[in-house]
């Protein structure tokens, strides 16, 4: 066995999500008909810290977001202000977040959460808290694979049960 044929097969034990930043992630998701997977976190919550290390860094969820996602990891709390679809949203001091994770969050501040985003900028799901292995497959296939366009979740559910 070669070595590229080596490293080829290690690959997706080691593999990471590519993180955007949000505005080039959105602009990219317009040109690649893309949709865009934002995951919004702080950096003093267990919870997130905890999906980062059995959710982001499982190989087969690293490998499939990064392929069928613009993925962008967005923390709360930044204090810079975020440059996105033309405005600059600034971090609100009232309420300890910036204004683009409070307006993604629809205002409920918990955290982790993920929006799913199409490239219009149409928010097709917000989901609040930890969010496990195997339901995080399922969200990626039903919507990184289309399936949404074409079925419920519910009849998704019964059609895919992850291995994972």
């Amino acid at each position: 066995m070669r070595l590229w044929q080596i490293v080829g097969l290690l690959a997706p034990l080691y593999a990471q999500i590519l993180w955007q930043e949000i505005n080039t992630a959105f602009q990219r998701a317009q040109v690649l008909d893309r949709l865009l997977l934002i995951y919004i976190y702080t950096p003093w919550c267990s919870l997130c810290k905890m999906m980062e290390q059995n959710t982001w860094e499982h190989p087969t969820i690293a490998v499939f977001a990064t392929k069928n996602f613009h993925c962008v990891r967005l923390n709360a709390e930044a204090r810079d202000s975020i440059f996105f679809k033309g405005t600059y949203f600034p971090y609100l001091t009232e309420l300890h977040a910036n204004q683009l994770a409070y307006l993604l969050l629809n205002g409920k501040m918990e955290y982790p959460a993920l929006v799913i985003m199409e490239p219009s900028g149409n928010v097709l799901l917000t989901i609040n808290g930890y969010i496990s292995l195997r339901l995080m497959d399922e969200i990626l296939r039903y919507f990184g694979a289309g399936f949404y366009r074409r079925m419920s979740w519910e009849e998704f559910q019964k059609t895919y049960p992850s291995q994972l």
